[in-house]
């Protein structure tokens, strides 16, 4: 367990009993950067929940000597050659503290801690995500030695009439996933539709079930979408009632089409099949993340359909050790 005082400050482990606290404190970051919460409690519970995931050693609180949570960190420790996806925020009053790079230089600690169960002769190195209009955590980032290499979009439709009906390739249905029949296939057909897709770490079924089932909050799966060429799962939506911290919005949480089944129409066909759900139930306003770096083009797939960027996420990636990729 790491804790240091210095000025007042206290960097500790996080208990359960602080995760309403640092949920707030998130929120407050992201409310200053983009003007809405982004993080539940369900949410980051279901980080702390993972298998691998450990409070003591992989997660880091900040708190001022009166107790107020006003910095957070995580480690991920994904396997290598994948980068590790780490995070921190430092609430918006108490930025040019030198918080933020203590808390950076512990999750780099933990990194090269992780290192020594990384495979001989592999790259290694560090994923952060921050919100573009973050110009303090840019630069801070870009001191610590990190180098910009993606950007990722959040992307919106807003439907004031029904949207156009989806045009099925020849062979194609669509229809709603069946828990506990299909599950294991379904999982598969994920793990096959996505594999490509930059920075996807393989999950095992017991993670994909944690993340995608288990531990997601209001799990409806009537808002997972099939399409299907005979009995076979050629791609997917899987989709929330709602974005975090956004009510009035559906959200496509992944989408993908495996391999044999490409450039036929059936992400399109998959996409409208969704707006026009969400339309029927009454909701208007339907988002997703896209890496607009992609060379799929997925942004530009997303554009045709209807939809507009409205936020932006910088990706940057530090390099702890060379190797191959």
């Amino acid at each position: 367990m790491t804790s240091t005082r210095s000025d007042e400050l206290i960097i500790r482990a996080p208990a359960i009993a602080d995760l309403e606290a640092v949920v707030a404190m998130i929120n407050a970051c992201t409310r200053a950067d983009v003007g809405v919460d982004t993080f539940t409690p369900s949410s980051l519970a279901r980080v702390w929940s993972a298998g691998g995931f450990n409070l003591q050693t992989d997660a880091w609180l900040a708190q001022t000597g009166e107790g107020q949570v006003v910095g957070y960190a995580e480690f991920g420790d994904e396997s290598p050659p994948l980068p590790y996806d780490v995070s921190a925020w430092v609430h918006p009053d108490f930025h040019r503290r030198g918080i933020g790079a203590r808390l950076l230089a512990l999750v780099e600690d933990r990194a090269r801690q992780a290192m020594a169960d990384a495979p001989p002769g592999a790259w290694v190195g560090l994923l952060h995500s921050v919100y573009a209009a973050n110009g303090g955590a840019r630069q801070l980032l870009e001191q610590r030695g990190c180098v910009a290499v993606r950007r990722w979009l959040k992307m919106l439709i807003e439907m004031e009439t029904p949207p156009a009906a989806p045009r099925l390739p020849d062979g194609i249905t669509i229809r709603a996933f069946e828990p506990g029949r299909e599950d294991r296939r379904v999982y598969e057909a994920y793990e096959e539709a996505m594999a490509d897709e930059w920075g996807h770490p393989p999950l095992t079924y017991e993670e994909w079930r944690h993340y995608k089932i288990d531990s997601e909050q209001d799990f409806d799966p009537s808002l997972w979408f099939l399409a299907l060429d005979g009995d076979v799962i050629a791609g997917l939506a899987i989709c929330r009632w709602e974005r975090p911290g956004e009510p009035d919005q559906g959200h496509v949480r992944d989408l993908g089409v495996r391999p044999a089944w490409r450039r036929r129409g059936i992400a399109l066909a998959l996409l409208r099949h969704v707006f026009g759900e969400f339309y029927r139930r009454g909701k208007r306003k339907v988002g997703l993340g896209v890496d607009a770096t992609s060379l799929t083009g997925a942004d530009r797939l997303y554009a045709r359909a209807g939809m507009r960027p409205v936020l932006e996420m910088i990706i940057y990636e530090k390099e702890l050790r060379a190797g191959k990729r």
